[in-house]
């Protein structure tokens, strides 16, 4: 039985070229590549970007919606069936436009920091629940 976490952090790169579905599939078979194996999943929300324009935005919000229902429907269901779990960590909260480097694609270190804080509490959360010590 293989155990551990593993966050997915997808970017934005290609979302414009390859759209909404083909974007949302491509994470999704790696969390359900993940699951099989005993893997517990966490999903960041794709960022947003201070320099793109409004059909970028409009589709990276349609994604994280799709990711997050789709992620919260997997939760259910594990929980139903007491299995490993997948999480959504959605990310608009805390990534503002000061958190970029002058590209305003790439995060500056303050925007990796708060991101590593994020991931951290979900390990730390993640791991009590392992442990049998959280419900």
């Amino acid at each position: 039985m293989n155990e551990g976490m593993v966050i997915v952090q997808a970017g934005g790169n290609g979302l414009l070229e390859n759209g909404r579905e083909a974007t949302v599939n491509a994470i999704m078979k790696v969390v359900e590549r993940k699951r099989k194996k005993n893997v517990r999943v966490a999903v960041t929300s794709l960022l947003r970007r201070p320099v793109c324009n409004e059909e970028y935005e409009r589709l990276r919000k349609e994604v994280n919606r799709d990711l997050h229902e789709k992620i919260l429907a997997m939760k259910a269901e594990s929980i139903r069936k007491r299995e490993v779990g997948s999480s959504f960590l959605d990310m608009d909260d805390l990534i503002q436009a000061g958190c970029f480097l002058e590209d305003g694609v790439h995060v500056s270190q303050e925007g990796e920091t708060k991101i590593s804080q994020r991931f951290i509490r979900w390990i730390r959360a993640t791991h009590l629940l392992m442990e049998g010590r959280m419900d």
